[in-house]
């Protein structure tokens, strides 16, 4: 049966928004390609997969979801704060951090605002600066990282948001905390920066210290993490940050109630508390970026230093290069026509990317 047109006219933003495209899951691949056992390094998952004493707290909890989940995130909330020894009224908590930059742009842009974010950076902020008729103010990468001082250079009386992407997604690039320092220095007390940090717990550059130290000296500053990650909660979309506590309370009243549903807060509670599962979860994705790194030099290619669960490298063949590697089951993300992102995954996966990429490119083993 044929739908009849659809005549409510559409907010003029929207038109213009590119929609956020997924990896392709495995299933689809398996299906197009008639394989089997594919093996996903695109999206930056946790190879461990959950934490074991997340899981358990999600199945005791799953009796209850007749019942609303907690509003106030109370358990949740006070278990960041006594971690991180932050204030509990100065906590964010979404549904994933793609939601929290939502909800922060919706409590400071107006319409002619403009945003700076890197290019490329994190695909959620063209997105959202969109959203609400702000101007996107975009910054080149330099050596595939941010360009903290053309940042400064690039602040206007009209800048209302920075969001900086601290290791950048896709490029894996971290820049150190002197530097964000420097650009709040530059920034008016009226500039949210947001410092976007999905990868912390990955990160070893030793210039990398506490962002978290910045709140106290720099009011206008939030700082986001996530549970997708090193947790490997993605499922579950918890997304956590910390705030000057009148901007998380301004964040409280524009949120949607029950934001983050009852087993992900149990269930982030958990893996919170589990050190052991992150600490393994951070030495296995050392080896493995270590070992792409290396691979990826070997094949002739360049990757980007990268602090993060991923390596970025540039490829004049990519889209090529891509669709060879799904055909050998081997599911990576495209950057673009330039350049393909893969995630550390477990040591199997790690070796299957790059053999398949040596035969690709006909090289034997051992062969230069």
């Amino acid at each position: 049966m044929d739908m009849p047109e659809f005549k409510v006219p559409l907010r003029e933003q929207i038109a213009s928004i590119a929609p956020y495209v997924p990896g392709k899951p495995i299933e689809e691949v398996e299906r197009e390609y008639g394989i089997t056992g594919a093996s996903k390094i695109a999206s930056n998952e946790n190879p461990l997969g959950p934490s074991p004493k997340a899981l358990e707290a999600v199945r005791r909890a799953a009796s209850d979801l007749h019942r609303y989940p907690d509003g106030s995130a109370f358990r949740l909330r006070r278990a960041l704060a006594g971690k991180f020894g932050r204030p509990e009224e100065g906590i964010l908590l979404g549904n994933g951090s793609n939601e929290l930059l939502v909800l922060l742009a919706q409590c400071v842009l107006a319409p002619g605002d403009e945003v700076l974010f890197a290019q490329p950076s994190f695909v959620v902020y063209p997105l959202v600066t969109q959203l609400f008729q702000a101007k996107a103010v975009t910054l080149p990468l330099r050596d595939d990282a941010h360009d903290l001082q053309a940042f400064s250079r690039a602040l206007t009386p009209k800048s209302r948001l920075v969001f900086i992407c601290n290791p950048n997604n896709p490029t894996g690039t971290a820049v150190s905390l002197l530097g964000i320092e420097a650009l709040l220095k530059t920034c008016s007390p009226e500039t949210l920066v947001v410092l976007d940090e999905a990868y912390y717990e990955y990160v070893e550059l030793k210039t990398y210290f506490e962002s978290l130290d910045l709140l106290e000296r720099y009011p206008n500053l939030a700082v986001l993490r996530t549970f997708s990650k090193a947790y490997g909660l993605a499922g579950l979309r918890v997304g956590y940050g910390f705030a000057h506590p009148a901007l998380a309370a301004a964040v409280q009243k524009v949120r949607q109630p029950f934001n983050v549903n009852s087993l992900s807060l149990v269930g982030a509670e958990a893996a919170l508390g589990d050190g052991e599962f992150v600490a393994k979860a951070v030495a296995l994705n050392a080896r493995m970026r270590s070992r792409l790194q290396e691979g990826l030099r070997d094949l002739g290619f360049q990757p980007a230093p990268s602090q993060a669960n991923f390596v970025y490298f540039r490829d004049t063949q990519a889209p090529a290069h891509y669709e060879a590697l799904l055909r050998r089951g081997v599911i990576v993300r495209p950057m673009g026509t330039g350049a393909l992102r893969v995630t550390t995954g477990s040591e199997a996966e790690t070796e299957r990317f790059l053999i398949a990429l040596r035969e690709i490119l006909g090289r034997s083993n051992g062969e230069p």
